[in-house]
């Protein structure tokens, strides 16, 4: 029976969820004090949350059995994301659900900027019929600038487009077939950006990089009578200099949902809010009633598929690209495990370093959720806290393990293939790995020979001299202590040279089985592993 923590208001649609899920079992703490939730929070294998409560280092200390933390919304502000990783919980947004909301607001306040709404509004209200004080601008033929053209962005561009918009986009992570995709310009610089659009619209969430790269410098490269609109995250534009700008008439206005502080507090602040410039909203951009329905379902439905090991969508700190379907890539991720766990169990003195590469159109991009999923495998036979696709790089690190990844879109004998090069402080070992039927995993390359072994369950791993009769001895010893055998695979460098055997067996062979089949005259080497 998992256990759900969750700390803010949900919609109905998620808690009925929650209640006809037969293995999981919810509680309600409204907006806990931190102190009262480092007491509870030990007790759940994953909290539901929104903005209102914060996930500090210590929070994710205390919660010993936590696994996942979902965010119903976008922003994740209030998790220290570094701190979950590092306790190896699992942190997932739900970007999809209110993007659509989002982007239709980001249209409205652009309209309401240009054609005067709110304060027309508010004249007609007052009884006054002034017409010529709301002279407008139009849509059509005017350049629109989009900063981060993700989710939100694009679908802002797509529908601008439909004004007669001229876009351009200028976000450094997009590749140029994206933008065409979408009939965006991509634009290099920001310099060049700033100075070529009429409006600007901000998509890009709040980091290091993004904090305050609107300010004093690049308003002053602006066209005059630009229009800027943020629906993103307070603080990517810096205010005062916005107030500046606004004061010297170098924007015609602005449409704020989203500020520095929240409620929003200061001088500058209520400066800018009182103008008639600016069209102000509270941080609504996900409020209408089918975002909150979607992302209630949607958070929910995330968290409990991670926590039975089904999916694992939008989770940010794990490595996967952007729309990659786990369950498609989840045979691939437990064949690169397979290899981790047999390359550590074989391999003798500390691993030092690793080199992985990726031959295939399946798995080629998706080498650093696979790498994750390699170093899972080669660190949990060897550590007693556990490992997951989350701290599995982070433990890593911690170890002195150096990884490289190479990357070919092609493969040679296997439409894909993962290869693992382990470099210890002792020996060089070599396996490789492809997906048979597109879902049975098999070994098929262990150092120098060629195989087709299933990594499954206790097996023996034989090194010996090529010579007949190895089977029979090894059969009839095996048979002759009740060990029963499920497969046997083969290879061999050349005829007579030397040969390895993959041998899968129903149960573990005891210590001393293991020291008599070493005691036959052709076996050079036996190991035991379990996969």
């Amino acid at each position: 029976m998992f256990r759900i923590l969750i700390t803010d208001d949900l919609g109905r649609a998620g808690l009925n969820l929650l209640e006809a899920a037969a293995d999981v079992k919810h509680d309600l703490l409204k907006l806990p004090t931190p102190e009262k939730l480092m007491q509870t929070i030990g007790d759940y294998d994953a909290v539901i949350t929104r903005s209102g409560t914060p996930l500090t280092a210590p929070i994710f200390e205390a919660a010993k059995k936590l696994k996942v933390a979902g965010r119903a919304g976008v922003g994740l502000d209030n998790i220290d994301i570094e701190a979950a990783t590092r306790r190896g919980v699992l942190v997932m947004n739900t970007p999809e659900a209110n993007s659509l909301a989002a982007v239709e607001l980001t249209i409205g306040l652009m309209l309401a900027l240009c054609r005067h709404i709110p304060r027309a509004d508010a004249s007609v209200k007052k009884g006054e019929w002034t017409r010529s004080k709301f002279m407008g601008v139009q849509l059509s033929g005017k350049s629109l600038g989009v900063i981060g053209l993700g989710r939100i962005g694009s679908k802002v561009a797509t529908r601008c487009q439909a004004f007669g918009m001229k876009v351009m986009a200028y976000d450094p992570y997009i590749t140029e077939e994206t933008a065409e995709r979408l009939h965006v310009r991509l634009v290099g610089a920001l310099e060049e950006f700033l100075r070529e659009a009429d409006f600007i619209t901000i998509h890009t969430p709040l980091t290091e990089e993004t904090r305050g790269m609107i300010g004093a410098k690049e308003f002053a490269l602006m066209k005059d009578g630009v229009r800027i609109i943020n629906c993103a995250r307070g603080g990517i534009i810096e205010e005062k200099a916005l107030l500046d700008a606004l004061s010297a008439k170098k924007v015609a206005g602005v449409g704020l949902d989203v500020y520095l502080k929240e409620p929003p507090k200061g001088e500058s602040i209520q400066q800018l809010l009182s103008r008639e410039e600016v069209v102000a909203t509270p941080h609504i951009g996900a409020n209408t009633w089918e975002a909150q329905r979607d992302v209630a379902v949607q958070v929910v439905q995330q968290v409990i598929e991670a926590l039975r090991g089904e999916n694992l969508r939008n989770v940010v700190n794990l490595p996967f690209p952007e729309g990659v379907d786990y369950r498609s890539l989840a045979p691939y991720m437990e064949l690169a495990e397979k290899i981790g766990s047999l390359q550590m169990q074989m391999i003798l003195g500390r691993i030092r370093r690793l080199e992985v590469e990726f031959r295939g159109e399946d798995v080629e991009p998706n080498g650093k959720p696979l790498t994750v999923a390699l170093l899972k495998g080669i660190l949990s036979p060897i550590l007693s806290e556990d490992v997951n696709y989350v701290n599995a790089s982070h433990l890593a690190d911690q170890r002195g393990i150096q990884v490289t990844q190479t990357r070919h879109p092609a493969a040679q004998d296997y439409s894909n293939v993962i290869l693992c090069r382990a470099v210890s402080t002792r020996e060089t070992r070599l396996i490789g790995g492809a997906l048979f039927l597109h879902k049975i995993p098999r070994i098929v390359l262990l150092d120098d020979y060629r195989i087709d072994a299933l990594p499954s369950g206790p097996a023996l791993i034989l090194s010996n001299r090529d010579i007949p009769g190895v089977i029979g001895k090894v059969g009839t010893l095996l048979g002759d202590r009740g060990i029963n055998i499920a497969e046997w695979q083969m290879g061999r460098n050349e005829r007579g040279g030397m040969a390895v055997s993959f041998i899968n067996i129903d149960t573990p062979a005891s210590e001393s089985v293991l020291q008599e089949l070493r005691a036959l005259s052709p076996i050079l080497e036996v190991r035991q592993v379990k996969l």
